[in-house]
């Protein structure tokens, strides 16, 4: 609970942060948690311990204006590798449960840079998009960052998730993080699918100049908090159509696929240590396994 400024009234903040890193699933378990959980207030996330920090804890708290007593608060929103996010979350927060969503770190990395290009973020081919753009490389370091993570909260609450138990048995996934955050367990609906990404992103704008205005509307609309206007017109399909219908994305290409696993062994090695799962199917590229295989 923290008390606004501005009205005396006590506002909640999150019992649960769901930390990403993004592209791992997080927008499938918003969306599965919504009407169970207490959520942000007309936005998924608020980004609130990294960019918008500086706008005090009351602005925050604030998203969860609407919250009632009975069930938990809760937010997902990639704040993982960010190390002043972690701080920031057990400053204000210390008690909060926290989630971390991994997933095969090469996936995650083209999955990234596909949804900058999506959105009109980058022209860069990948190579040189990782040199500009370092931090999505280091929000997959899940080793090098987890262990803060696990010091600042405790191993008991920090709950660790792989995307591949989502896709091979989505209801105990969800199970998992019920019984984590402390709610009743649910059937997870026929609408959310079997464990597969929900806002995967598999094409290039049709129109590159229309789509990155498009884009600094949708961040006007979320600076100044119109959150129902950005809501509606992406209901309406407006957001889709303006950033889609273009050249759909290749296969991330073998050479660039090749190095990324060799760049990300040492993470992966890592969180195996750390969680005592296998995660050799993350350890080779497409093209080696077949070789394995053959």
């Amino acid at each position: 609970m923290t008390q606004s400024s501005n009205s005396g009234r006590q506002l909640r903040l999150p019992d649960f942060i769901a930390v990403g890193p993004g592209r791992t699933g997080t927008t499938w378990l918003h969306e599965i948690l919504k009407g169970r959980v207490n959520l942000p207030a007309g936005i998924k996330e608020t980004e609130f311990f990294t960019t918008n920090y500086y706008k005090g804890i009351d602005w925050y708290a604030h998203h969860f204006r609407n919250a009632d007593s009975v069930r938990p608060v809760g937010e997902v929103n990639p704040y993982f590798g960010f190390p002043e996010s972690a701080e920031r979350v057990a400053l204000h927060i210390p008690r909060c449960k926290i989630i971390c969503t991994f997933r095969n770190p090469v996936e995650r990395i083209y999955s990234e840079y596909k949804l900058w290009r999506h959105y009109t973020l980058t022209r860069f081919p990948l190579d040189k998009f990782l040199v500009k753009v370092p931090q999505v490389i280091e929000s997959t370091r899940y080793a090098k960052h987890l262990p803060d993570w696990l010091a600042r909260f405790g191993q008991d609450r920090v709950l660790v998730l792989l995307n591949e138990d989502l896709r091979a048995d989505p209801q105990a996934y969800l199970d998992r993080v019920c019984d984590f955050i402390g709610i009743e367990r649910y059937p997870v609906p026929a609408s959310a699918g079997q464990g597969e990404l929900i806002n995967s992103i598999n094409d290039l704008p049709r129109f590159w100049r229309v789509a990155r205005k498009a884009r600094h509307l949708m961040y006007w609309l979320r600076e100044k908090q119109a959150y129902r206007t950005s809501n509606f017109l992406e209901r309406a399909g407006a957001w889709k159509l303006v950033f889609g219908g273009g050249s759909r994305f290749p296969p991330l290409d073998p050479a660039s696929e090749s190095h990324l696993y060799e760049l990300m062994r040492p993470e992966i090695d890592g969180l195996e240590r750390m969680t005592g799962r296998d995660l050799s199917a993350w350890k080779a590229a497409r093209a080696d396994r077949r070789r394995v295989r053959d």
